[in-house]
């Protein structure tokens, strides 16, 4: 049976594993081995032999932290402007290019 984004958020702050693998419709042994090497694909808090999953890094993983998209499919304006850093900015005036990280002397650049 599949869980419903109201079943995750009722599990609280945190989890266990088997119950995150469950959420994510992997085997409990294959949670263990991506937490073993630390591939899985959520953060995870390791209390000494506990590994306890954030349920908010679930429902980042699963999309579910997002509002509901508006009535124009969430393809509206931001309203906030955030200023950019782009190719067109001027460096500031302190700054020095350094095309090499060694500059090399060759021959004939004296002339």
């Amino acid at each position: 049976m599949p869980w419903t984004a109201e079943q995750i958020r009722a599990l609280g702050t945190a989890t266990t594993l088997p119950t995150a693998a469950a959420v994510l419709g992997i085997s409990r042994s294959q949670a263990y081995r991506l937490a073993a090497t630390d591939t899985f694909p959520t953060p995870l808090i390791r209390a000494g032999t506990r590994i306890i999953v954030p349920v908010t890094g679930l429902l980042r993983l699963l999309l579910l932290d997002q509002p509901a998209p508006g009535p124009d499919g969430g393809r509206g304006l931001d309203p906030v402007v955030v200023s950019s850093v782009d190719a067109t900015t001027p460096p500031p005036a302190d700054y020095t290019h350094h095309r090499w990280r060694h500059h090399v002397e060759h021959p004939g650049d004296d002339q």
